[in-house]
C-alpha cells in the first residue's frame, strides 16, 4: 500500500513538473488575430489587413486594424508584426475575406497557407468581397466592436437559420479537391457604412467565375444541402405574395447513364409552413387555397431551379456537385470529358412540397 501511494505521488509530481515546462502566455501579452483580409494591389502584391483586439490591463479592449503589403501571406504578417508590441497569433482566427480582384485571379495559394497552419480551425468562415477587403474591414461604424467576430457570426447565423448555403474552410477545401464539385463562398458588399450579404460567389477551381444574386441563394441551398429553418418570399403575381417557413428540406439525386451520357433528376422534398400570405383580393386561407398556393410554390421552385441550373451550366461551374454524383454511378468517369458534357446535360428538377401546420380556416 505504501509502495502504491509512493508511486501515485511520484506520478503526480512528474505531471505537475511537466506542466511547468509548457509555455504560457497572458492574453495581455499577445495580439490575437481574429480576422484577416487579402486584396490584390496594382503591382500584383498582397495587401493583408489584420483585425485583432488589444487587451488592456483594466480589462477593456480596443479593436485594432493593421495593413501591410507583401509577396506572400507570411510577409504581410511579418511586416504587420513590426507595428505591434506583442506577438501576433492566429489560434482564434474566425474570418478570412478576399477582395474580388484577388478572387478572380485565384485563392489557392492563400487558402493552402491557411490550411497548413495547425492552430487555425477548419471551421473558420471565408467570404468574397465586392470591392476590397481592406476597405470593408476598416468601416468606421464598426470601430467600437470586433468586425471580424460580427461578420463571422453574421455568415454563420444566415447559414444556420437563413437562406445562405453552409460553407467554411473545410467545406471549401472538400469541394475544391473533390472531382466534379466546385467551391462557392458568401458574397459580401459594403453599402455606405453598412455590410450585407449580396449573394454567392461561384468558383471554378480556386478562381471566382461569376456570382449568384441573393434572390436565388435559397433555391441554390435547396439544391445543395439538407437543412431546416429559414424563410423565403415568393412573388406569385403582380399583387400576390407568399412567405413560407421551411421546416425541413432535402434534395434527392437520381443519375441515369446512357452510353456514357448522364441524365439527372433532382427531387426537392420540403415540409413547409405558410408564414404569410398577402393579396389585394385575399380571401380566407382555407384548405383549398392552401392547396392552390402549394401548387404555385412547387411550380415556382421548379422554374427557379431550372433557370439557376442553366445559368451554372452556361458559366461552367458546378456547386451542386453533379459531376461528383455522376462519378459515383459510373466507373469509367473521365473528368475532362465530363467538363465538356456538363453545359449540355439534361437536369430535371421536381419539387415535392407539403404545407403543414398552416393554421388554415376550416
Amino acid at each position: 500500500m505504501k509502495y502504491y501511494l509512493l508511486t501515485i505521488s511520484i506520478v503526480i509530481l512528474f505531471v505537475l513538473s511537466g506542466c511547468q515546462i509548457v509555455p504560457t502566455q497572458n492574453t495581455n501579452e499577445i495580439s490575437i488575430i481574429q480576422g484577416v483580409g487579402f486584396d490584390l494591389t496594382s503591382d500584383e502584391k498582397l495587401l493583408g489587413t489584420i483585425v485583432y483586439p488589444e487587451y488592456r490591463v483594466d480589462e477593456t479592449s480596443k479593436v485594432e486594424i493593421l495593413k501591410a503589403e507583401g509577396d506572400t501571406v507570411q510577409e504581410t504578417i511579418d511586416r504587420s508584426q513590426n507595428e505591434v508590441q506583442y506577438p501576433l497569433v492566429s489560434g482564434q482566427l474566425r474570418l478570412v475575406l478576399f477582395g474580388q480582384k484577388l478572387a478572380e485571379k485565384g485563392l489557392y495559394p492563400i487558402i493552402d497557407t491557411i490550411r497548413r497552419t495547425p492552430e487555425i480551425a477548419n471551421t473558420i468562415q471565408l467570404a468574397v468581397i465586392e470591392g476590397e477587403a481592406s476597405e470593408l474591414l476598416s468601416i468606421k461604424k464598426y470601430g467600437k466592436e470586433n468586425i471580424a467576430l460580427y461578420l463571422s457570426d453574421m455568415i454563420r447565423q444566415n447559414a444556420r437559420i437563413g437562406e445562405l448555403p453552409t460553407t467554411d474552410l473545410a467545406i471549401f477545401s472538400y469541394n475544391y479537391h473533390n472531382d466534379g464539385n466546385d467551391p462557392y463562398l458568401p458574397l459580401l458588399k459594403k453599402e455606405k457604412d453598412k455590410i450585407k450579404i449580396n449573394g454567392i460567389g461561384l468558383l471554378k477551381d480556386d478562381r471566382l467565375i461569376t456570382t449568384l444574386p441573393v434572390k436565388d441563394v435559397f433555391t441554390l441551398k435547396m439544391l445543395i444541402e439538407r437543412f431546416k429553418l429559414g424563410t423565403h418570399q415568393y412573388k406569385l403575381s403582380e399583387d400576390e405574395f407568399v412567405v413560407i417557413s421551411n421546416i425541413k428540406s432535402t434534395p434527392h439525386y437520381e443519375v441515369k447513364v446512357n452510353k456514357g451520357i448522364p441524365e439527372f433528376t433532382i427531387t426537392i422534398k420540403m415540409d413547409a409552413r405558410l408564414q404569410e400570405y398577402r393579396s389585394i383580393d385575399r380571401g380566407p386561407t382555407d384548405k383549398k387555397k392552401v392547396k392552390q398556393l402549394q401548387v404555385q410554390i412547387k411550380n415556382k421552385i421548379e422554374q427557379d431551379a431550372a433557370r439557376i441550373i442553366m445559368f451554372l451550366q452556361e458559366n461552367g461551374v458546378d456547386p451542386i456537385g453533379l459531376g461528383s454524383k455522376y462519378e459515383a454511378h459510373y466507373r469509367d468517369f473521365d473528368l475532362r470529358k465530363w467538363e465538356e458534357q456538363y453545359p449540355n446535360v439534361e437536369v430535371k428538377v421536381n419539387a415535392d412540397i407539403e404545407m403543414v401546420h398552416t393554421g388554415v380556416v376550416e
